[in-house]
């Protein structure tokens, strides 16, 4: 909306721009790219997220906290039943029922990255949520709400901090949040379990524009570039543990990891992360996907194959790729 109204600057307009930003960030950064090939943004950090769990609740409930079942769909059914069944808690996850347009990003979209191998919503003008992957997550997702495995209201506070659930789907914001939680992190699950170095995920990553309002833009991009060295890219895992969008995070930073081991696998999953489409519309095209959601899947209103297919037609006109 920004760049449709004039109001940022494209990058690729200062000299080495585009190296800078495609060296720094690596594989994947088209992905910040705009429909016009220019960046006007410049990818910062990340949360990629994963799913945290409660050790002490999988051990209460006979699962195995060194090594719990969730790499699968089956296995993550059969471990959400059993820690409700089991009485640890009262939910096995609890992701927020509610029906603004970026709640997809915390249930739906990380698994759909993991399940295709690292696909958008949307590619080319085409949504590709409504093939057997995208499909096959929202039948998972339905059967979990289904079996009353997860909350169809919001939960009042943070449920898995406060052991209302077993799980969450969150970033390495997280860890400081969580640190009175005896907790372990994995992959998200897919659906035949794919080796944990390979599954990709959302990014929940923030980044930096350029006000077309700046009178100095040279000096800003400058200012742009520092903010963004190896150097200061450190300063800022080592202060907030969130993680700068450049390669080989465990490479560049030994030390920080070798002194906070927890953080380790979050910068390994840093590696394989799916943006949200850089489309025209998105807003409104997140919108109709959780709102078909949430009758879905959230409340089993309709069936999923059905819905899943016609908000894709209603989403590829919204894009321009199609007609609903």
């Amino acid at each position: 909306m920004f760049q449709r109204q004039a109001g940022l600057v494209a990058l690729n307009e200062f000299e080495r721009a585009v190296e800078y930003i495609e060296e720094r960030s690596g594989e994947g950064v088209e992905q910040y790219q705009s429909a016009d090939g220019q960046y006007y943004q410049l990818p910062w950090k990340a949360n990629p997220v994963m799913i945290f769990y409660n050790r002490a609740m999988f051990e209460e409930a006979g699962l195995d906290p060194d090594d719990p079942p969730l790499a699968t769909y089956d296995e993550f059914l059969d471990t959400a039943r059993a820690l409700v069944e089991s009485g640890v808690a009262e939910a096995a996850i609890w992701p927020s029922p509610e029906s603004q347009f970026f709640q997809s990003w915390f249930d739906f979209y990380p698994l759909f990255a993991a399940a295709t191998g690292g696909q958008q919503l949307v590619e080319d003008g085409q949504a590709q949520f409504a093939g057997e992957e995208g499909i096959a997550v929202g039948q998972l997702w339905r059967t979990i709400y289904d079996e009353g495995l997860a909350g169809r209201e919001a939960a009042p506070g943070d449920a898995f901090a406060d052991g209302q659930s077993a799980m969450a789907i969150v970033g390495p914001w997280a860890i400081a949040v969580y640190d009175d939680v005896d907790w372990g992190a994995v992959p998200v699950p897919t659906p035949e379990g794919m080796p944990p170095e390979e599954v990709y995920t959302f990014s929940d990553a923030k980044s930096i524009g350029l006000y077309s309002s700046c009178e100095n833009r040279t000096t800003a991009w400058e200012f742009l570039q520092f903010s963004t060295s190896e150097e200061n890219d450190g300063l800022l895992l080592e202060e907030t543990g969130q993680m700068p969008m450049r390669t080989d995070l465990p490479g560049t930073y030994p030390d920080y990891f070798e002194a906070n081991p927890t953080y380790e696998q979050f910068a390994d999953q840093a590696a394989r992360m799916v943006e949200v489409p850089n489309v025209e519309g998105s807003i409104e095209m997140w919108q109709t996907f959780r709102d078909m959601w949430s009758r879905a899947v959230i409340f089993g209103e309709e069936d999923v194959e059905t819905a899943f297919q016609q908000a894709a037609e209603e989403i590829n006109g919204i894009i321009g790729g199609g007609t609903p």
